[in-house]
């Protein structure tokens, strides 16, 4: 979706789905689905104990989007993102060496960690913007379809937000735009009876002083917010997997935080480990 303005609140949330003490303490918790999806229902708590996204969008002209993001245990994630013909993907370990793969020859792959954050905070993120700080989740069978707002320089976008509880501790998410308000900007001013007219301006007789144009400003923003219809479809999850990549995952074809290249996802996470004191 188009970008908007984030709250502070919401610059929060896209750093806490990483954080790697709250990925531990959910993780050491292994509560059931059912606890875990009550204890996470308060919207900054939900940020924290996060542990899996599956989202897609649709956001004409551009094109659509379907992205995975899923945590680990020992805080090691991995995150994919499949738009038109282009896929690209992304696994952090908890020690911090990260890898990348694209099925292209663009030069322009994301930074893995950054990949995974933007995966894992898009629905938090949008779920404080339009239902505000305080929102939180619904308990099963009690699902939520409410109408948000984002204000804009000159209106405010409205957005239908539904929000339902699954079962094993997940939600789905549905956010689509449905109007734009303030778009429609009024006449300018006429100009006055002794101002500079256009003619004595180019002439070089008087000079006009400069007049704002709120139609072309208006016409400017308007165009840097998303359309009606656009929104996105996200699965969430506050279960963290009991079981880690496997060690005999191929690293061919992924390029490195380090420039080094592993044979396996075991041969990299037992090269950053210390070596043993003697």
């Amino acid at each position: 979706m188009s970008a908007i303005r984030i709250t502070v609140f919401a610059g929060l949330l896209a750093l806490a789905p990483l954080r790697s003490d709250a990925a531990e303490a959910v993780a050491a918790k292994q509560a059931s689905p059912a606890q875990a999806q009550a204890d996470c229902r308060r919207l900054l708590q939900l940020a924290q104990c996060l542990a899996s996204v599956e989202m897609s969008s649709n956001s004409p002209p551009d094109e659509a989007y379907r992205g995975r993001w899923r945590r680990y245990p020992g805080n090691e994630s991995e995150a994919s993102v499949q738009r038109g013909r282009q896929h690209l993907e992304s696994i952090v370990l908890g020690n911090g060496r990260h890898f990348s793969k694209a099925d292209d020859d663009s030069q322009a792959r994301p930074n893995p960690a950054e990949l995974g954050a933007l995966l894992a905070s898009t629905p938090v993120m949008w779920l404080g913007l339009l239902l505000g700080e305080h929102f939180e989740l619904p308990l099963p069978g009690h699902d939520i379809d409410a109408v948000g707002e984002n204000s804009w320089a000159y209106g405010v976008e409205k957005y239908r937000v539904q929000v339902k509880a699954l079962d094993e501790g997940s939600y789905r998410i549905d956010v689509a735009k449905t109007a734009t308000t303030g778009g429609e900007a009024p006449p300018e001013p006429a100009a006055q009876a002794g101002e500079c007219s256009d003619a004595e301006a180019e002439a070089g007789r008087c000079e006009q002083p400069f007049v704002f144009s709120t139609a072309e400003d208006r016409a400017a923003r308007l165009a840097e917010l998303a359309p009606v219809g656009s929104g996105f479809t996200a699965i969430i999850g506050v279960q963290t997997p009991t079981q880690a990549l496997p060690d005999s995952l191929s690293l061919s074809g992924w390029t490195s935080s380090d420039g080094k290249a592993y044979a396996t996802l075991g041969d990299a996470r037992r090269a950053a480990k210390p070596a043993a004191k003697e």
